[in-house]
């Protein structure tokens, strides 16, 4: 066998879950309210570390969208310790990896190193956060990354559609415009805005760093303690928004030998009640065994690809169809679409159906925790 035996101490330990990962979970609230989410794990040598903050585009100025992406960017670059040149090299060294992430919702920091380099990740981390060096010469490169990016997108029709029905559907609320900004915005982003961004958004109150691996938490855990205790003190207000969509029909003509159709409705947010069965409809309505995939590519070839897809807020979200077909058959794919709806809403979707659906999330779940991070 290829698998290790397990020691004593490791047999002695509780089962997994039937997930496959340990529910050996803890979360800690520090005084200064930075929570700290601990999850040992010794079948996995390895240690991944995830700092988050509430950030996205309910906290950036309307006219400088894609700040808080350019802000995460810049974090991993250069620090009053290391240039970016040499935070790169350092994690590299150990075959680690050390990143930013960013989105509608939130932003933050990554690392994946082996438990023996612990120390070196969380140097990273913390002059990241706590001594970064946003520099001018560094802005302008990841300003021109970041827009040479967006223009990229500009080339592939289902982005395009999808940011115009973003636009239509969301109106003057801030998810109108995706996470990473649009060219006015980026281009009107200076240092100072950057800067301010990074004190409002990086305080205690809005942190949440977990830790899963192998570690010992007696040992690790006051470590990162004393790292969380650092953050500048203070509390983060998402500011509310309303979405005031424009209904109705559009069409944008662009250059292309294709058609792509969206239609977008009102989806559960993260925090909703319903968001799970958003889940499960979303699967029921992708997938190549789906019946509207059935309906629609296979039996009667109107379009190549057709699914669903979600857009999801903490309190708000967009649910949507699309699919690619011809110019020609587009009002067709649209009269499936209908169909589709209809037969959902009037319970005709059968047990076995809904089993598949629920099966196929629940192998994808587990699939997605076969790692620590």
């Amino acid at each position: 066998s290829s698998n290790p035996v397990a020691s004593a101490d490791e047999t002695a330990r509780p089962p997994l879950a039937a997930s496959g990962v340990s529910q050996n979970f803890s979360e800690l609230t520090l005084p200064n309210g930075a929570r700290l989410l601990l999850q040992p794990n010794k079948h996995l040598p390895n240690l991944n570390l995830r700092l988050a903050f509430a950030g996205g585009p309910l906290f950036e100025p309307a006219d400088k969208r894609g700040l808080t992406a350019l802000l995460a960017t810049l974090l991993v670059k250069d620090t009053q310790r290391r240039t970016a040149e040499e935070v790169a090299r350092a994690i590299e060294g150990v075959g680690g990896s050390f990143h930013e992430f960013s989105g509608n919702n939130s932003f933050g920091l990554t690392a994946d190193v082996l438990p023996s380099d612990i120390t070196l990740a969380l140097q990273l981390l913390s002059d990241a956060i706590l001594r970064p060096a946003i520099k001018s010469a560094t802005l302008e490169i990841e300003r021109e990354s970041a827009l040479a990016s967006l223009q990229e997108s500009l080339d592939d029709v289902v982005s395009v559609g999808r940011k115009i029905m973003r636009a239509k559907f969301f109106g003057s609320h801030p998810f109108a415009i995706e996470s990473g900004g649009d060219a006015a915005g980026l281009r009107a982003i200076a240092l100072a805005d950057l800067r301010a961004l990074y004190r409002h958004l990086i305080v205690s109150g809005n942190a949440v760093l977990a830790v899963a691996g192998d570690f010992d938490p007696k040992k690790l855990g006051p470590v990162l303690k004393a790292f969380l205790a650092k953050l500048p003190s203070g509390q983060v207000a998402q500011r509310p928004a309303k979405i005031i969509s424009t209904v109705g029909d559009f069409i944008e003509q662009q250059p292309r030998q294709q058609a792509i159709v969206f239609q977008a409705f009102p989806g559960p947010g993260l925090q909703s009640p319903d968001y799970p069965v958003s889940e499960v409809a979303d699967e029921l309505f992708s997938g190549m065994s789906s019946h509207l995939f059935e309906r629609v590519r296979e039996e009667k070839s109107l379009a190549y690809f057709v699914r669903s897809n979600r857009m999801v807020g903490l309190e708000v979200g967009l649910f949507y169809f699309y699919a690619g077909t011809s110019p020609e058959r587009y009002p067709e794919v649209l009269a499936e679409l209908d169909l589709e709806i209809l037969r959902v809403q009037q319970g005709r979707v059968t047990a076995e159906e809904l089993r598949r659906c629920q099966i196929r999330l629940k192998a994808g779940k587990r699939m997605s925790q076969q790692t620590n991070a």
